[in-house]
């Protein structure tokens, strides 16, 4: 007797003579295949058995045995009941010992070394009851997800990362030594790598070379730099004074973004004891110093500031400060309007609410990213 089953782990369950404590009788035997009449089946007229299977291959509606013809099969429940209680035993080197419906039993459900399906959908291996758990978790249609949140299956996870997860680190296309993000790649090529090409931005320079050049330029040709910014100084004079240069001949440029991180500890604990004012340590940006503070005022409340610490010149900046989400949520933009011309030991802020703190607050820790984007402008 055999069974099989897709998806519910079985696949087959068999009990052959094999099995047997004891030698069948005659009455206990199909005359068919020889084996124990478990599905056994009647014939209506001649009343002789044969199992189900046997029954269901027969090319002539006629006995086996006798060859008298039949109208119809019935069940027979009786022998199918006492058949179920023959001794029997698991030859799969189990040890296990019982009835034959004891034994199927003990193979459909506990048997370690009955062989079964893989239970990952798609996928039809087979292997030992007792290294399904080993298979199917190195099997390649596990489920996984990419930590970029991509769901997919194990064999195609390495294909992922190595073709499209925006999370995934990959080395610099350019060819310096970083190694970044896929998604943050055009950032770096663009603003960051030094080993990008570009051109000097002094006007009539010419100049063309990547970062660490570009910075031995500026040093080696500094008078000639000079020069030619009040050469176009005097020209752009000249053209708004006849009239040739008017509103529209100039537009702004956003350059790069660079950012910075305060992490505050303990939030809620310290604004429930009274604190009202946290600071983040100096960070170098832009070649200058800066901090990022949060701090309450009596009238106005909470505000987030930045502030430049130390830089020889002004910088005018796009500046977004990011309550950063806990887990997957989504971050919490607040965005200073227009672009902002800082000054050293100047703050720029923008107000935050009390309940934004507290519901960015990971276990009372809150972080804040400032962004900041580099504003110029540019005259055709």
């Amino acid at each position: 007797m055999t069974l099989s089953v897709r998806y519910g782990q079985l696949l087959s369950v068999c009990i052959t003579n094999d099995d047997l404590e004891r030698q069948l009788e005659v009455d206990e035997a199909c005359f068919v295949c020889y084996d124990i009449l478990l599905t056994a089946v009647t014939m209506d007229r001649c009343a002789h058995r044969i199992c189900g299977s046997c029954a269901d291959e027969l090319l002539e509606r006629s006995c086996p045995m006798c060859r008298v013809d039949f109208v119809s099969v019935t069940v027979d429940a009786d022998t199918r009941r006492r058949m179920g209680e023959v001794p029997a035993r698991c030859t799969n080197l189990c040890g296990f010992q019982g009835t034959v419906h004891d034994v199927l039993q003990h193979r459909k459900s506990d048997c370690p070394s009955q062989t079964v399906y893989c239970r990952r959908e798609g996928c039809s291996s087979t292997v030992e009851r007792s290294k399904l758990d080993q298979h199917e978790d190195q099997c390649g249609y596990k489920k996984v997800t990419c930590p970029c949140g991509f769901k997919t299956t194990k064999m195609y996870l390495d294909r992922h990362l190595a073709t499209e997860c925006a999370a995934q680190p990959i080395p610099c296309p350019v060819g310096c030594e970083n190694v970044i993000e896929r998604a943050k790649v055009v950032t770096h090529v663009v603003q960051e790598c030094p080993r990008t090409v570009s051109s000097c931005s002094v006007p009539g320079c010419g100049f063309v070379g990547r970062a660490d050049d570009m910075a031995a330029h500026s040093v080696a040709v500094a008078e000639k730099h000079v020069k030619l910014l009040l050469h176009h100084a005097t020209q752009l004079k000249l053209e708004l004074a006849s009239g040739k240069l008017k509103r529209s001949d100039a537009s702004l440029v956003y350059g790069r973004i660079e950012a910075m991180t305060f992490t505050i500890p303990d939030l809620k604990r310290k604004i429930t004891e009274g604190s009202t004012a946290f600071t983040s340590p100096e960070c170098m940006l832009f070649n200058g110093k800066w901090q990022v503070s949060l701090q309450k005022d009596e009238t106005t409340g909470w505000h987030i500031y930045l502030c430049l610490v130390s830089r020889a010149l002004p910088l005018h900046l796009k500046v977004m400060f990011l309550l950063l989400a806990p887990g997957q949520g989504e971050d919490h933009g607040i965005s200073m309007t227009g672009k902002v011309e800082v000054s050293e030991n100047r703050k720029y802020g923008a107000p935050v609410t009390i309940a934004n703190l507290m519901d960015y607050s990971e276990d009372s820790r809150l972080m804040i990213k400032a962004l900041l984007q580099e504003v110029s402008a540019t005259v055709v």
